[in-house]
């Protein structure tokens, strides 16, 4: 269960749930949540991906690799001595931000400059460029 913890309601509700759980002896797990991706970053991540993958000649899945790649030092982990990837949906909204902003820095370092979140106009003519070649969507 979350509880808001600056929601007094809420707040109050959880320090009754643990009161009954430590009567209980029971073992819980305490952690806080963070605000994961929004969806319009994720929108957003797919229009760059999308234009990215059309500028290049990839598929979206080969651009999300790229980006991943790129952005390594956040979804590379290794466990039992191979290496995974996260998913982007496991990232905080800071977390997606710095990869987004890594992502166009690079890209633009190789010839394809992306649109920033607030160019509406170019994020549009992007969209409809994909749709129209649904190869990269």
């Amino acid at each position: 269960m979350k509880y808001d913890l600056k929601n007094p309601d809420e707040s109050k509700q959880a320090s009754i749930y643990l009161a009954q759980l430590i009567v209980t002896d029971a073992v819980v797990e305490i952690k806080k949540v963070s605000p994961r991706r929004s969806l319009n970053q994720n929108a957003y991540l797919h229009l760059l991906l999308g234009a990215f993958g059309q500028h290049f000649g990839y598929t979206l899945e080969e651009a999300k690799i790229i980006y991943k790649e790129v952005n390594q030092y956040t979804y590379k982990y290794k466990k039992k001595g191979r290496e995974f990837w996260k998913s982007s949906a496991d990232l905080s909204k800071e977390d997606m931000a710095k990869t987004i902003d890594l992502f166009m820095k690079v890209s633009a370092e190789n010839g394809c400059e992306l649109p920033l979140a607030t160019d509406k106009e170019w994020l549009m003519r992007i969209s409809n460029e994909i749709e129209k070649n649904g190869r990269w969507l």
